[in-house]
Order: structure tokens, then C-alpha cells, then sequence
């Protein structure tokens, strides 16, 4: 009895279990999903990780450093020479080069002055890292777009298989009359073979429709993250708004994308990360003041203490570098130049990627006033 409500009881769950997995999916689970497992948000927020890192390098180099070093070291030969002791009366051996040498070292080295060097470079990481975060913003949409495109996909080719499958049903119907005519003598053979032709015509679109249905599903499961041939239903999409395509305008929607694109807003960051990198290839001109220090503990001589400390004021003048500094202005100027070319060239894609989906949507929605009529 109890092994018979044991089996019961897994019955029922699995069953409860597979339900819940032949729900239909709606678009915003689509879209949830996708942002969770697809391969495209790994890699950004990788990237983003990345340019984050390279900020907090750029903060670094400007503070304080602290260094400890070792040093064992066995020479030879050794150098010692006597003096007399008036105390004892025996002669004292000094050495001057020990057989074992140790040395601890703790260094310390601070930025003072960077004339432009440290704002320059922490400001183009930062821009670097605003560039990136709008990029990660741009791949969330368009992996939006890609699954919503999907699923629409998806319920078109079912719609699709739909509209077949009753073809192939009214064919038949037609095709069981032609047959019914003809053995009744009202009508001749070619109606039963036009018939019959159209029925292998109509049952060949059905074959395509289901393909397509099966290829779009493939196509959203593997943006979804699942096996390809995975089963999967979908909830009807909401009607669209009502709207007369003649009363829309393509201007206010470019001004919106690019008022509101990410990509827009990631190259403007990628612009000012550029001229901030490009003011510093300038000021890598300009002197550098930093302060030094260390203490030293180490194995004590004839002529040495067993320590020693020491305080610097550096300042460091660039004299000649074979034109190395003047290449990487080059550089930069040359980086900022294609960021301002793509930022043009985002631009006018925008323009057109708007103007087409403008254009598509009305074309779609005089189809669909077209077909309720």
C-alpha cells in the first residue's frame, strides 16, 4: 500500500512538474531569460569588469608605494685588517667585506607633482569605464530585439502553418466533391485531378509552414539558452496600437534614437576618453616631481652600520626619447579622429535604421487594415 502511494506521489509531482514547463512563455520571460544566460552578456559584463580594473590601475600609479626587498648574498674573498688594542694589548680584526652579506630594504615612492599627468589619465580610464557601461546597455537591447524578432517569428510561422493547414483542409473538402461529382457522372475526370494537384500543392506548403515553425523555434531557444529542439509554446502577442500610418514621421523618432541610443552615448564617452589619453601624451612632456625614500638593515662591516635610511626629493626632466613621445601624440590624435568618425558614421546608421523601421511599421499596419476590411 504504501509503495502504491509512493508511486502515486511521483506521478503526480512529475506530472505537476511538466505542466509547469508546458506553460506558454510570454515575451518578457523571453527576454529574461535571455539576459541571463546568452553568451553576449557574459562577454560584456566581462568587458565592463575589465575597463573597471584598468580605472582602478590608472587611480593606483598616483598613490602612495610601499616596497620590502631581501638580499642574501656569500663573496669572497673576505678583506680584514688588524689594529692594536691599547686596552688588551692584542691586535682587533676589522672586516671590511664579509663572506655573508644580508640586506632588508623597505622603499617608498610618492607622485608630488604630475603637471596634468594623474587628472589626464584617471579621467580617460573613468570615460573608458562610461563607454563600456553604455555599450553593456546597447547589447541589452539588442539582444532585446533579437528575441522579441524571435518570438514574433515564431508566432507568424505557426499563423503561417495555420492558414496551410486550413488550405489543405479546404482542399480536400473540394477534392472529396470533385470525386463525389464525377462518380455521379455530372462532372468530368479533370476536376478530380485538378483537385488532386492542388491538394499535393497545398500539402506541400504545410510541409514548408512546419519547417519554418520548427526553424523559428530553433532560432529562439538558441537565444534562450536551451537545446534547440527543445518544445516550446509561446503567448499571443497584444494587438498593436492603433495609429494612422499616414500621420507618422520619421524626424522625431531619429531625434529620440539619437537623443536616447546607447551606442550614441558610448561613443560620446569614448570621445572624451580619447581627448583625455591624447592631453596626456602631451603633458608626458612636461617634468615629474616624486618623492623617495628608504631604510635599509643590513649585515654590519668595518666601515658600515648595520643600517641606513635616506630621504629624496626627485625631479625628473624628459631631454630626448628618439621621438617616442611624439608618436604616441600621433596616436592619439589619430584615436580620437576614428571616434569621432564612428560616432558620424552611428549616426546616419541610426538615421536609417529608424527611417526603415518607420516605413516597415506602416506598410505592416496598412497590410493589417487591409486585411480586417
Amino acid at each position: 500500500m504504501r509503495n502504491w502511494l509512493w508511486k502515486l506521489a511521483v506521478f503526480v509531482a512529475i506530472s505537476a512538474a511538466n505542466a509547469q514547463n508546458q506553460q506558454p512563455l510570454t515575451l518578457q520571460q523571453c527576454i529574461e531569460i535571455a539576459l541571463k544566460t546568452h553568451p553576449l552578456m557574459r562577454l560584456s559584463y566581462r568587458q565592463l569588469d575589465a575597463a573597471i580594473a584598468r580605472s582602478e590601475q590608472a587611480k593606483a600609479q598616483w598613490l602612495p608605494e610601499l616596497t620590502f626587498s631581501g638580499l642574501q648574498r656569500r663573496q669572497g674573498p673576505t678583506v680584514s685588517f688588524t689594529i692594536p688594542n691599547p686596552i688588551t694589548g692584542r691586535p682587533t680584526s676589522i672586516e671590511i667585506v664579509k663572506r655573508d652579506m644580508r640586506t632588508l630594504t623597505v622603499e617608498f615612492r610618492q607622485s608630488l607633482l604630475s603637471f596634468g599627468r594623474k587628472s589626464a589619465s584617471i579621467q580617460g580610464a573613468t570615460y573608458q569605464v562610461n563607454a563600456v557601461s553604455a555599450t553593456v546597455r546597447a547589447v541589452q537591447s539588442q539582444l532585446i530585439l533579437m528575441v522579441t524578432e524571435a518570438y514574433a517569428n515564431v508566432l507568424a510561422a505557426q499563423a503561417m502553418e495555420e492558414v496551410a493547414r486550413q488550405a489543405v483542409e479546404r482542399v480536400k473538402v473540394v477534392l472529396k466533391t470533385a470525386k463525389a461529382r464525377y462518380d455521379a457522372g455530372v462532372a468530368p475526370k479533370f476536376d478530380v485531378l485538378r483537385a488532386e494537384a492542388e491538394l499535393a500543392a497545398a500539402e506541400e506548403q504545410l510541409l514548408t509552414a512546419r519547417n519554418g515553425v520548427a526553424l523559428a523555434k530553433a532560432a529562439l531557444n538558441q537565444l534562450l539558452g536551451r537545446p534547440t529542439d527543445s518544445p516550446i509554446e509561446l503567448s499571443p502577442l497584444p494587438e498593436p496600437f492603433e495609429v494612422d500610418p499616414e500621420t507618422l514621421r520619421s524626424e522625431p523618432f531619429i531625434k529620440q534614437a539619437l537623443a536616447n541610443r546607447p551606442e550614441m552615448k558610448s561613443l560620446e564617452w569614448q570621445i572624451r576618453s580619447a581627448e583625455e589619453f591624447l592631453k596626456l601624451a602631451k603633458v608626458d612632456k612636461n617634468p615629474l616631481v616624486l618623492l623617495t625614500g628608504s631604510y635599509v638593515r643590513q649585515t654590519k662591516t668595518g666601515f658600515a652600520e648595520d643600517y641606513q635610511w635616506g630621504v629624496n626629493l626627485v625631479v625628473q626632466f624628459p631631454i630626448f626619447d628618439s621621438g617616442r613621445r611624439e608618436s604616441v601624440v600621433k596616436e592619439r590624435e589619430a584615436t580620437l579622429e576614428q571616434a569621432l568618425a564612428q560616432r558620424e558614421q552611428q549616426e546616419r546608421q541610426i538615421a536609417l535604421e529608424v527611417e526603415q523601421a518607420v516605413r516597415n511599421f506602416q506598410v505592416a499596419l496598412q497590410r493589417l487594415k487591409t486585411a480586417r476590411a
